[in-house]
């Protein structure tokens, strides 16, 4: 069932059940007031009976049918007034409901008089109970057509809500390989208004992100690319021509091997060449995956990182770690470890900087760890590489957003909290 059906059925309800409970009450307050009515006319009857006694000649007026809510009867009487439903409008289930048969007043009344005859008063309640029905009628008239003018008027607002519904999704289905790039209008209706604001906001948004993703993804596979070719001539250049120059010494070991002086000269160049070697992949590892890292932990680890970095750029660093970390799992240490090379990266090549310092400390419900420079700072038109999104990629893995701090020629602070609960 559709939601304008059930909503006009709802009002419907509404209608009927406070048409219902009304007219109850009505109907009550009609057999009251009948009552009423009867019992007074009844004891004004009584004394016009009376008075009759003395007067038969008052019996005339009571007889010929003036008198209001009774009828006078000689001698003998119907169970009810003849002319009850004879001249009205009213249903039969109607005067039943509220004249019932167990009223007090449904029976004729019998007076005997002096002169041997008996005078029937028999209540006469047509014309209250066709007041009851006339309010009844009309009642439940203005019910039915508040209910209708409900309805319509439910009807009108449903239908004018939906119309910006309906475009919203006809603007939508126009062009459904690029929903985000579907703009939506200013609507007339403030709510609708509101809405098409915040559905353009978050299209926005997220045109952006499928932007900055697919330039994300360039760059990936540009430096990809790029690694490949750094590992391509690292492996031709150094290590392929340290492979040469050993065959080549073991050649000549080989020919020259009744000259003891030249063999122990060729065997300590080979001895060169396999240390540089040795030197190489360590580095070369080193850079692919810091084994340091699963075997002493991430103290020592980025104290490692911390003596090579200063040693390599040659700016002063300060390192400093707290006592007590967290005991994270490998991945967890991975991110961390990554997320300040990368940043001592940054500073070593853009930052221009004499002092750098990097701080992991615990507290008592989160992990900070900092990393700043004193250098040149960036310029608010700088666009973060992919070095820079990659942190921002580990910081969220950590369960924290990575906040960067940077004033034009007042130096860079990159600031990371992470909560002890996702650790």
């Amino acid at each position: 069932m559709k939601a304008p059906l059930r909503l006009h059925l709802l009002v419907s309800l509404l209608f009927l059940v406070s048409m219902v409970l009304t007219l109850y009450g009505l109907i009550s307050q009609g057999r009251k007031d009948i009552a009423r009515e009867i019992g007074a006319s009844i004891h004004v009857a009584e004394q016009m009976i009376e008075a009759a006694d003395y007067a038969p000649e008052r019996l005339g007026p009571l007889l010929n049918g003036t008198t209001r809510h009774i009828r006078f009867y000689l001698n003998s009487a119907p169970q009810s007034d003849p002319e009850t439903l004879a001249d009205s409008d009213i249903p039969a289930w109607f005067y039943q409901l509220i004249w019932q048969q167990s009223h007090i007043f449904s029976r004729p009344w019998r007076y005997p008089l002096d002169n041997g005859q008996t005078l029937y008063v028999v209540a006469a309640p047509a014309d209250e109970i066709d007041e009851v029905w006339e309010s009844a009628w009309l009642l439940a008239m203005l019910f039915v057509g508040a209910a209708l003018l409900s309805n319509i008027a439910v009807w009108i607002a449903v239908r004018q809500g939906q119309q910006p519904i309906q475009q919203m999704l006809k603007e939508l289905e126009c062009k459904p390989s690029h929903p985000f790039s579907t703009g939506l209008e200013r609507y007339p209706q403030p709510e609708a208004r509101r809405l098409a604001g915040h559905f353009n906001r978050m299209a926005e948004a997220l045109q952006r992100e499928q932007s900055d993703k697919r330039q994300l993804s360039r760059q990936l596979m540009a430096l990809q690319e790029k690694e490949r070719t750094r590992l391509a001539h690292l492996l031709h250049d150094d290590f392929g021509q340290y492979l040469t120059g050993i065959r080549a010494q073991a050649f000549m070991i080989d020919k020259v091997s009744g000259q003891p002086e030249l063999v122990a000269t060729t065997a300590k160049q080979i001895i060169q060449h396999c240390d540089a070697m040795q030197g190489g992949f360590r580095h070369l590892i080193r850079d692919l995956h810091p084994v340091i890292l699963s075997k002493l932990g991430l103290t020592e680890a980025l104290q490692s990182l911390a003596d090579q970095w200063q040693e390599a750029s040659g700016i002063s660093l300060r390192l400093t770690i707290s006592d007590g970390l967290p005991e994270l799992n490998t991945e967890h240490s991975s991110h961390i470890y990554r997320l300040v090379q990368e940043a001592l990266h940054n500073i070593r090549r853009h930052a221009d900087a004499t002092v750098a310092e990097v701080m992991l400390c615990r507290s008592a419900e989160q992990l900070t760890l900092r990393v700043s420079d004193d250098g040149n700072g960036l310029s608010p038109d700088a666009e973060p590489g992919i070095g820079m999104h990659s942190m921002h990629e580990r910081a969220r893995y950590l369960g924290g957003a990575l906040k960067l701090d940077s004033v034009a020629g007042g130096g860079t602070r990159i600031s990371l909290n992470i909560s002890l609960e996702v650790l």
